[in-house]
C-alpha cells in the first residue's frame, strides 16, 4: 500500500491542543535563557546561593513550581505518544513504517543541528531524534514492559542529576580556585558583550567555542530523561488511554488526582530549594532540587495532561481549545519561529535586550510572543493543511 500522510481528519483534537498549551510554556521557559547567559552562569556561586527579589522573586518561583521542568517532559510525552500512533497506522496501511520513521528522525536531527549551530544552543529537536532511535527497540513489547522502562530511565535521571550537579556544586564551592573564578567571571562578561551588541560572526563563533562544546559534551546526560518520558508517552498509546479516552475516564481522574496532589507538591518543594527557602547548604539544596524536578516535573506534567483529556473528552472545542489546536497543529513550526523572534528581540543583531529584561518583563514577552503565534497560526490554517515546516517534514517522510 502507497504510504501516505495522517489526514485533517485522522488527528487528535487532544493532542493539538495539547502541543499548543506546551508551546506556551516551552517559551516562558527558554526566553530565560535568552534574555541572559544561563549557560555560563548555571555553575557559578553567585546564580546557585543567590535568589531574585521584589516581583521577580515572585515569577521566578512561579516559573520553577509550575512550568521550568514540566512542559519539556510534555512535549516528549506528546512525541512518544505520537510516535505510536503515527507507527501503528503506518503498519496498520501495511506501509514500510520504520523505513518513513528513520526518515522522520533525519529530518528532525538535520533541523535540530542547523537550529543548534545558527540560532540557539538550546535546541532539543536533535536530541529527540538521537532518543527517538531507542523508540524502535521498544516495538512490539509488552505495554507494562515499556512503562517499567520508562520509570527505570526517569528515576536512573533523577539520581545521577543530583549526585553530578551536587558533586559539581560542591566543587565549586569548597575548592575555592581563583583562576577557575576568574575564567568563569570573564565569560559571562564575554557573553553579556557578544550577545548584547555583538555582531552575528561575533555571536556564531563564541557559540561554536564555548557552547556547542558544552552541549555535544551533554548529550548522553540529557538521553535518559527523553528516553524515559518517550517511552512514557507511548505506553499511553499502546493502552489506547488518550485516542480512546472516553474508554479510560477513570485512570484519567484518577491520575489526575494522584499526579496533582504529589507533582504539585514536589514541585513546590523544587522550587523552594532553588530560590533559597531552605535551610539546607545551597550546593546541596541546588543538586537536590534538580533531582527532584525530574521527578516531579513528570508528575506535575501527567495532572497537565490528565485535565485536558478530562475536560475535552465529551466537549465540543470551544475558540479558545480550537486557538491552542491551531498552534499545536503547527509545533514545529511555531517552536522554530520562536527562536527567531527571541533572536531578534534579544540579541545585539536585532534589538539587543539581552540582560535588560527582569524575569517578570521576559514572562510578559513571551506571552505576547505566544498570542502572536496563536493569531498567525489561525490566520494561515485558514488557507493551508499544515505549517510550512510540517509540510516540508512530510514531504521528506513521504517522499518516493
Amino acid at each position: 500500500m502507497q504510504p501516505a500522510p495522517i489526514t485533517t481528519t485522522e488527528r487528535i483534537i487532544t493532542l493539538d491542543i495539547l502541543r499548543g498549551f506546551a508551546l506556551l510554556g516551552i517559551i516562558l521557559a527558554n526566553i530565560l535563557s535568552f534574555k541572559s547567559p544561563l549557560l555560563q552562569t548555571q555553575s557559578t556561586v553567585e546564580s546557585i546561593a543567590t535568589s531574585p527579589e521584589g516581583a521577580d522573586a515572585v515569577g521566578a518561583f512561579l516559573l520553577e513550581w509550575l512550568v521550568i521542568g514540566k512542559f519539556y517532559p510534555l512535549f516528549s510525552f506528546l512525541f512518544g505518544l505520537g510516535f505510536f500512533i503515527l507507527y501503528d497506522r503506518l503498519q496498520r496501511r501495511q506501509a514500510p513504517a520504520k523505513k518513513l520513521y528513520i526518515r522522520r528522525l533525519l529530518f528532525l536531527f538535520i533541523l535540530g543541528l542547523l537550529h543548534l549551530i545558527f540560532l540557539w544552543s538550546g535546541d532539543i529537536l536533535h536530541t529527540y531524534a538521537i532518543a527517538g532511535f531507542f523508540l524502535l527497540l521498544f516495538v512490539g513489547r509488552q505495554p507494562k514492559n515499556v512503562l517499567y522502562w520508562s520509570i527505570g530511565f526517569i528515576s536512573l535521571s533523577a539520581f545521577f542529576y543530583f549526585f553530578f550537579i551536587s558533586l559539581g556544586n560542591f566543587v565549586v564551592f569548597y575548592l575555592d580556585d581563583p583562576n577557575m573564578t576568574k575564567a568563569t567571571n570573564e565569560l559571562v562578561q564575554l557573553a553579556f558583550s557578544v550577545y548584547g551588541t555583538g555582531t552575528y560572526g561575533e555571536l556564531l563563533s563564541f557559540r561554536l567555542s564555548h557552547e556547542i562544546p558544552i552541549i555535544a559534551s551533554n548529550v548522553t546526560f540529557v538521553l535518559f530523561p527523553i528516553i524515559g518520558l518517550f517511552l512514557l508517552g507511548m505506553f499511553v498509546g499502546m493502552k489506547g488511554y488518550l485516542h480512546h479516552s472516553s474508554k479510560h475516564l477513570s485512570f484519567w481522574k484518577k491520575l489526575f488526582i494522584v499526579s496533582l496532589f504529589f507533582g504539585g507538591g514536589l514541585s513546590f518543594v523544587y522550587a523552594c530549594l532553588t530560590q533559597g527557602y531552605s535551610p539546607l547548604p545551597a550546593w546541596i539544596a541546588s543538586g537536590m532540587a534538580e533531582g527532584l524536578n525530574m521527578i516531579a516535573g513528570p508528575l506535575l506534567m501527567l495532572s497537565y495532561v490528565s485535565s485536558f483529556v478530562l475536560f475535552f473528552h465529551n466537549r465540543k472545542t470551544g475558540r479558545i481549545s480550537k486557538q491552542l489546536a491551531r498552534v499545536g497543529r503547527m509545533a514545529l513550526t511555531n517552536y522554530i519561529i520562536q527562536t527567531i523572534i527571541c533572536f531578534f528581540l534579544f540579541y545585539g543583531v536585532g534589538f539587543g535586550w539581552f540582560g535588560q529584561v527582569s524575569i517578570v518583563e521576559s514572562m510578559g514577552i513571551a506571552v505576547l510572543i505566544f498570542l502572536v503565534q496563536v493569531l498567525v497560526s489561525s490566520l494561515y490554517l485558514r488557507y493551508f493543511q499544515q505549517g510550512p515546516l510540517e509540510k516540508i517534514w512530510r514531504a521528506w517522510m513521504y517522499r518516493t
